[in-house]
């Protein structure tokens, strides 16, 4: 979705946009470009005589079909949309109860009627991923929302006597006004966490709409006001009595969230692995009403690989694996380039998922179930975030804040030994980033406990700015819907003890109740079967380790990609990292670049994501900022798992 408002020539500089959003390059389209088969986007405008306002969506036409945009009957209210509403028939029958009759199926209008009535508080009810702008004509006013997680990225840069906004910042960056100065504190954030937070990007000029937020534009004087409709608090909550885990409402809460979001008639498929948050999705599903397609994805042989298999094999539904060969590291370099295009460059990404989008519009798929989310109910295991002895211990702030610091922060920078940045002093990132931390502490304040507070940041913070970045790479091929982050399902989330939280113990219960014959098929991520005799899973995740090491093909993981930097893509590397342009540009001091190449290639260090943020960093400023686009080769989906593939190097060294 894009939008220009006010400004002369709306119709070209809105096309400008709309282009970009299509995932075209700046300068042209390579015969590699092509080859890839990016989808054929629709484009719809609205573009008035008078000029006011432009808006514009780049649609892949999947889901809420309704020609956009939408109009109230009256005329007041405009509204485009990017997304959808998962709730659209249940809204439709609330607006009717009120005396409002939609006159269609468009989503867009039933946001701009429920604004119409209601305000801002009408969004807090929605259960959606989307984006929008609502013109109003009576008051002559921009509205900019977006759903309550937030995971549909809207980006807006305020100009001189004008408000541009974009669900990619690289239609802002179309229009030569938008600064493209580095935003340090954004540099800062990205590097002391990988993802970025509040409103911050990598551009002075550009910021990022926080989730549940209700932005007011007004063009004759340039008034911005800003409204946050909705919180985690709002959830609610159970009383004392009756705060013992209530397995049975949580399944049920759950199977709602997933029969939203499954809807039929559509073409669904599901990233499904040998974990437990995709499996418990498919458990969920009714496949007689709305069937699905599943893929895999890994190194040939891996238990990822294996599980998924039985897991679909249970369900009886068509499982595709796709194979991470030596086929896929000869074209890393692309991929990242089109990753790092996808997400403007603001995604720490492994880039191994970018070779299946192909596969997914191959297959037929539209929209995609994915896992994301799931670790809400197994906090242990939730990346930096993960609960450890230590977060037990957490008792007030001060100490919920040192928790926060040593966990979440310095991941990336902890093996450096030297200052890296040149564009600020080690001190002046670490201040910035704990800065933003305090920030959002504040927001959790309410709570009711520090755990908690922990669990806020990671459905407020993380997720919006790194699971979003996530979905909108995949939104390049296929739309995308997450269960897990559904209010009813949080709800009942939040009503659990927190001791429930941790473990496999929410999802072996869902699962027992779902589809009992899933407990049986190993987790691929202890080796053993869920609800296994500890002594059992011990021994399964020491044989996993020892066997991974030893490089038998069943018990590698389902990447390496910190050994491929070191082996198969270190001319990659040293080709983007050590060039005069990544060494010049001032934003990292040369001498310790090279440090970390030679570390890591060395294998002194593991400087794994350290080395990929650098290199998307570079990357999204060759692309946005320099115009540079080398040629590229284009990239194959190899799918069929009988076909031979060269193996992938996977022993360590």
């Amino acid at each position: 979705m894009a939008s220009a408002a006010p400004l002369l020539g709306a119709r070209d500089r809105l096309s400008r946009m709309l282009e970009r959003l299509c995932n075209k390059p700046a300068h042209r389209v390579s015969l590699a470009e092509a080859a890839y088969t990016i989808p054929d986007y629709r484009q719809e405008t609205y573009v008035p005589a008078e000029a006011t306002v432009a808006l514009g969506r780049v649609t892949l036409g999947y889901v809420n079909r309704a020609p956009q945009p939408a109009m109230t009957r009256d005329g007041r209210f405009v509204a485009m949309m990017a997304g959808e509403l998962y709730d659209a028939d249940s809204v439709r029958q609330q607006l009717s109860t009120t005396g409002i009759s939609p006159v269609g199926e468009s989503h867009a209008e039933l946001l701009a009627l429920g604004y119409q009535s209601q305000g801002p508080r009408f969004f807090a009810g929605l259960e959606g991923h989307f984006t929008a702008s609502l013109w109003d004509n009576e008051r002559q006013e921009l509205v900019l929302v977006n759903d309550g997680f937030g995971l549909k990225q809207l980006y807006y840069s305020e100009l001189d006597g004008r408000l541009l906004f974009a669900s990619e910042i690289k239609a802002l960056l179309t229009d030569e006004a938008v600064s493209r100065d580095r935003h340090v504190p954004g540099i800062a954030r990205f590097f002391a966490y990988g993802y970025l937070w509040g409103e911050d990007t990598l551009y002075e000029g550009v910021k990022c709409l926080p989730p549940a937020t209700c932005l007011v534009y007004s063009p004759r004087d340039g008034k911005l006001q800003q409204e946050t409709y909705w919180s985690l608090h709002d959830l609610p909550r159970r009383s004392p009595a009756t705060s013992e885990p209530s397995w049975e409402g949580l399944t049920h809460a759950f199977q709602s969230a997933v029969s939203r979001r499954a809807g039929e008639g559509e073409r669904l498929g599901l990233s499904l692995s040998g974990g437990l948050d995709a499996r418990t999705i498919l458990a969920a599903m009714d496949q007689a009403r709305a069937p699905v397609t599943t893929v895999s994805l890994g190194i040939p042989g891996c238990l990822d690989h294996r599980c998924a298999s039985r897991l679909a094999e249970i369900t009886g539904c068509p499982h595709h694996r796709f194979d991470l060969n030596a086929s896929t590291l000869d074209l890393f370099e692309e991929n990242l380039r089109r990753m790092t295009r996808f997400t403007d460059g603001h995604y720490l990404d492994q880039c191994i998922v970018l070779p299946t989008l192909p596969l997914y519009r191959d297959l037929g798929i539209e929209v995609l179930l994915r896992g994301h989310a799931g670790e809400l109910l197994h906090m242990d295991k939730a990346y930096n975030y993960s609960l450890d002895a230590e977060a037990w211990d957490i008792h007030d702030d001060s100490s919920l804040e040192h928790w926060l610091t040593t966990h979440l922060q310095a991941y990336m920078l902890r093996e450096v030994d030297r200052p890296l940045f040149a564009c600020a002093s080690q001190e002046e990132i670490e201040s910035l980033a704990r800065e933003d931390l305090l920030r959002a502490l504040e927001t959790t304040r309410g709570a009711e406990s520090p755990l908690e507070r922990i669990w806020h940041l990671f459905v407020t913070h993380r997720l919006p700015r790194e699971t979003g970045m996530s979905l909108a790479k995949i939104g390049s091929f296929v739309e995308t819907r997450v269960p897990y982050l559904d209010k009813e399902f949080l709800a009942e989330v939040f009503s659990i003890p927190l001791p429930s939280r941790v473990g496999d113990r929410a999802q072996a219960d869902m699962l027992a109740r779902l589809r009992p014959e899933f407990l049986h098929v190993v987790n691929a991520n202890t080796g053993a079967p869920l609800r296994a005799h500890p002594l059992r899973e011990k021994f399964a995740g020491l044989r996993m380790k020892v066997f991974a090491k030893l490089g038998v093909p069943s018990y590698q993981p389902y990447e390496r990609l910190g050994l491929w930097l070191r082996r198969e893509l270190a001319d990659m590397v040293r080709r983007i990292l050590l060039d005069d342009r990544c060494l010049d540009r001032g934003v990292f001091q040369p001498d310790t670049v090279r440090r970390v190449v030679e570390q890591h290639h060395r294998n002194q260090r593991n400087h794994t994501f350290l080395l990929m943020a650098m290199m998307i960093y570079e990357l999204g400023q060759r692309d946005f900022v320099d115009g540079e686009l080398p040629e590229e080769k284009a990239p194959s989906a190899d799918v069929d798992a009988e076909s031979p593939k060269p193996a992938l190097a996977s022993k360590e060294s």
